[in-house]
């Protein structure tokens, strides 16, 4: 009898535990590039959206783009961490190595909460994320393996936003602004926006390869010279030329390079 009752009792063990065996089968075709893509579309529309200026979307941009790159470099042997590469990054954290990941999800969502942080339009990008993981969890990932990449695409952002936060970027929000002068040949504002100085200091934040903004200094501009025949005069002269005989053709290449 005790027999038979340890046989049923190990039967209904194995039973229950066969059962409760997670399911980790992804059937979302989390390789399509097109939901980064997506991803990127997202963060451009909301960097032009809070009119960040170009030197600081180049920063909104990259430390974004690096917490995704060192989540997808896991699974490729052909690609190397930027840890060690680039200044002061350190390794980021590593996913469970007897658990199944998602490292692409985890890698979309490193992506968009490290942005999030450098936006000021936050509900713009909770929004889409809402929109975007119902459709990739919707697509076929398991909920355990969801829950489990998303998290680990959480710990990896923090992990780059602590990176990103010694920077020196928010000590030169309390840097004092361009000062202008009537000094002949020192810059001024100009029509029709009239803008500040962009980012006058920055040179002053963490590069990410090079030594420091003084490594590759670019050639001076021709010294101010108003007299006719000088370097300086003939560069003024053929831009006040082409404003003057402007056509419909430049300013249309002129509107498609502005900077917003």
């Amino acid at each position: 009898m005790k027999r038979n009752c340890f046989i049923f009792l190990t039967a209904l063990s194995l039973i229950l535990a066969a059962g409760c065996e997670e399911n980790t089968e992804i059937t979302a075709d989390l390789e399509n590039p097109v939901y980064y893509h997506r991803s990127v579309k997202n963060l451009t529309d909301i960097i032009v959206h809070d009119i960040f200026s170009p030197p600081v979307a180049s920063r909104v941009y990259a430390y974004p783009s690096i917490a995704a790159y060192e989540i997808l470099q896991l699974q490729r042997d052909d690609y190397k961490s930027l840890a060690g590469q680039v200044h002061e990054l350190t390794p980021i954290p590593t996913p469970d190595q007897d658990k199944v990941y998602a490292l692409e999800l985890s890698a979309i969502h490193a992506f968009n909460t490290v942005g999030k942080a450098l936006i000021f339009s936050e509900a713009k990008m909770t929004d889409f994320q809402n929109e975007l993981y119902a459709e990739l969890k919707a697509a076929g990932i398991p909920d355990g393996v969801y829950d489990r990449s998303m998290a680990y695409g959480e710990e990896v952002a923090k992990h780059i936003l602590a990176w990103a936060d010694k920077d020196n970027y928010k000590q030169t929000r309390t840097f004092p602004k361009y000062s202008f002068t009537s000094e002949p040949g020192k810059w001024q504002p100009t029509p029709p926006a009239y803008m500040d100085g962009i980012e006058p200091h920055w040179r002053e934040i963490r590069p990410f390869v090079i030594d420091s903004a003084t490594q590759f200094k670019p050639a001076p501009p021709p010294p101010f010279n108003m007299k006719p025949g000088s370097d300086f005069y003939e560069r003024t002269m053929e831009v006040y030329n082409t404003v003057r005989e402007n056509s419909e053709e430049h300013t249309e290449i002129a509107s498609f390079w502005d900077c917003n």
